[in-house]
């Protein structure tokens, strides 16, 4: 990887080191990390633009450093590679921290409709669960109770109306063991309404055991969301990504299947926390009636 690193970007590190995330090298005090791409390669100079455009505004992400042919990727036996100028990357990530991302404005077209794009993603799993078999006896017998969360979910979101609620830059996901790292690196980066980052955080945080009311609370009550945000944060805590997440890397046969039993068993207290949240805004907003939240 040295050889690499020398010819591509004349950068001359004594020593590299790999993690299971990439290689990373210090030169002069300043750490670089040398990772595979794994998104698509068409999606890189947007990727590339959107970092930019953060760092001039003078928000930190980590900067791209391009290769000395002037190109974003790098191919070393066929498969992409970017460096990255890391500073932040030790830390473990807050709720403050998730906050104060949330304030970098992004002024440019709207996300897709979330309804649309989980409704797409209900379909496809339903169809390719069909296919599984006896496989999975696991996914098989829950399976139904999270694609029922996910109609709900889409429901709420199709039910509100169009608003001008700014959208911010956010993370395709972030969770309770992400680092700083994580949380700056531009390849994580999407546009979205600033309570996605808030609730995919406090969802992952609850399923890893922890006690998110206090959290919950304190987001709540500190920041200043339009009654769109409000359903739309209720929404996507009612949407159950992490159980989607963690179903594709099952029947892609990266993790077991008795994972899934860790979040089935604290299914009946997520229902108290979704309940919780519900009964909150009916004291000061109109809420749409989801009638197993009554």
């Amino acid at each position: 990887m040295k050889n690499v690193i020398n010819y591509y970007y004349n950068l001359y590190p004594n020593d590299i080191h790999q993690t299971e995330k990439g290689y990373y090298f210090i030169i002069n005090q300043t750490r670089y990390f040398f990772t595979k791409y794994l998104g698509e390669p068409k999606e890189i100079q947007k990727i590339y633009d959107i970092h930019m455009h953060l760092l001039n505004q003078k928000f930190y992400v980590h900067p791209i450093i391009l290769n000395n042919q002037n190109q974003i990727l790098t191919y070393i036996n066929s498969e992409p590679y970017i460096l990255m100028m890391t500073i932040y990357y030790e830390n473990k990530i807050t709720i403050n921290d998730i906050i104060a991302f949330s304030n970098s404005i992004a002024y440019i077209t709207p996300p897709n409709n979330w309804g649309n794009l989980w409704a797409q993603k209900n379909d496809y799993l339903e169809y390719q669960i069909s296919m599984l078999g006896t496989e999975h006896p696991l996914i098989r017998e829950s399976f139904s109770y999270y694609i029922g969360l996910g109609e709900t979910a889409i429901q709420l979101v199709n039910s509100l109306e169009k608003t001008n609620d700014p959208l911010v830059y956010a993370h395709r996901r972030i969770g309770i063991n992400d680092r700083q790292y994580d949380l700056y690196n531009p390849l994580n980066l999407t546009i979205d309404f600033k309570i996605r980052d808030i609730a995919e955080y406090l969802k992952s945080r609850f399923f890893s055991g922890k006690d998110i009311n206090n959290e919950l609370k304190y987001y709540l009550n500190n920041t200043k969301l339009s009654t769109h945000e409000y359903l739309l944060f209720l929404a996507r805590m009612i949407y159950p990504t992490y159980y989607f997440d963690l179903y594709e890397e099952i029947i892609t046969n990266r993790k077991k299947d008795e994972e899934i039993k860790k979040i089935i068993t604290k299914t009946d207290d997520f229902e108290q926390i979704i309940k919780t949240i519900y009964h909150y805004y009916k004291t000061f907003l109109p809420v749409p009636i989801i009638d197993w939240l009554e």
